[in-house]
């Protein structure tokens, strides 16, 4: 293939059969018409795309808007996605790459000062990280771990009083907003220390109520006695093992609420509990004598765009980030 006269568009809803189509043959699994809209419509996401000489796509680059909080400040930010080139045109890894022409596309028009979003960061995996640096666009931040909880045998609770107990959440309820957003308000203050993509009841609805697929469970996690709310969890059940996919709670309740996670798992014949954590957020589940006893091995890297606000200072880059599976949009 002739990467000299492949170029960059812009991707919008006219052309999201073609990038299911290409995302359908790259990740060998559909994406629906239900899906591309809850990632990209009404201004949520935006993507480039790389045409070869006969006007082909054979590339694509995405991103949704998120928001990123530390020590009181909010940016606007994107999280990168959907990055995949046709089989036939991989071959090509200059910066005149079907990768590359739709990244630098992507990056030059929607992140820096004069742009909408300050910073993009993302979950890539090891081929489109390692390409990603070796061009110049990505910088590492860190390590995405996977934990795995084993669960607990039947009836078990270490001869302790259970002290808390779950029930569904139930979207229609009209207090569950005004609940969700005052444990994100609580982890928010906590986790001053982070740098944390915000996760408030409007993004929660969107993430795990309104995903087409709709894989997942939401549970209060309450205090038996009083009935106070502790946390709030959101949990994806598979056929072996459960996964938590991301919690709400102040940091005084972590534990409990992810303690509850492992029974909810337990309770449905899951084997293990696993997670996708940060590496600094997995450090500190870890310190916690009720969690200390996960397994845990690499799932990806965490990456940031060298392309970024110059008021983007180093400061953000050297804080620890607080990134669930929950942050990406795969798990």
């Amino acid at each position: 293939m002739n990467a000299r006269s492949w170029y960059a568009v812009n991707l919008g809803p006219a052309e999201s059969p073609e990038v299911r189509a290409l995302f359908a043959q790259v990740f060998g699994s559909s994406m629906s018409d239900a899906l591309w809209q809850w990632k990209y419509a009404d201004g949520r996401g935006q993507a480039t795309g790389t045409r070869d000489h006969e006007g082909k796509l054979i590339a694509h680059y995405g991103g949704t808007a998120r928001t990123l909080l530390w020590d009181g400040r909010e940016r606007a930010a994107v999280q990168l996605g959907d990055v995949m080139v046709m089989e036939q045109a991989r071959g090509v890894l200059s910066r005149n790459g079907a990768f590359a022409t739709a990244a630098q596309s992507f990056l030059q028009q929607h992140i820096g000062a004069q742009t909408r979003f300050a910073i993009g960061f993302g979950f890539p995996n090891e081929r489109a990280a390692r390409l990603g640096k070796a061009l110049g666009l990505y910088e590492t931040l860190g390590e995405v771990l996977a934990l795995a909880w084993p669960s607990p045998p039947a009836g078990h609770n270490g001869g302790k009083l259970r002290l808390w107990a779950t029930a569904p959440l139930d979207w229609t309820d009209p207090h569950t907003q005004g609940r969700l957003d005052t444990l994100w308000q609580a982890l928010r203050s906590d986790a001053q220390g982070f740098v944390l993509p915000r996760r408030d009841a409007d993004w929660w609805r969107h993430r795990f109520a309104r995903h087409p697929d709709g894989p997942y469970q939401a549970w209060w996690v309450r205090h038996r006695l009083t009935r106070r709310i502790l946390g709030a969890v959101v949990l994806r059940p598979g056929p072996g093992t459960w996964e938590i996919v991301d919690w709400l709670a102040p940091l005084r309740h972590t534990a409990t609420v992810l303690v509850a996670a492992r029974a909810l798992a337990a309770s449905a014949g899951a084997t293990a509990l696993t997670g996708w954590f940060s590496a600094p957020l997995a450090a500190r589940l870890g310190a916690m004598p009720a969690l200390a006893d996960a397994s845990s091995q690499l799932a990806c890297t965490n990456c940031v765009t060298v392309a970024r606000d110059p008021a983007i200072t180093g400061d953000l880059l050297q804080r620890p980030w607080w990134l669930t599976g929950g942050d990406t949009d795969f798990r």
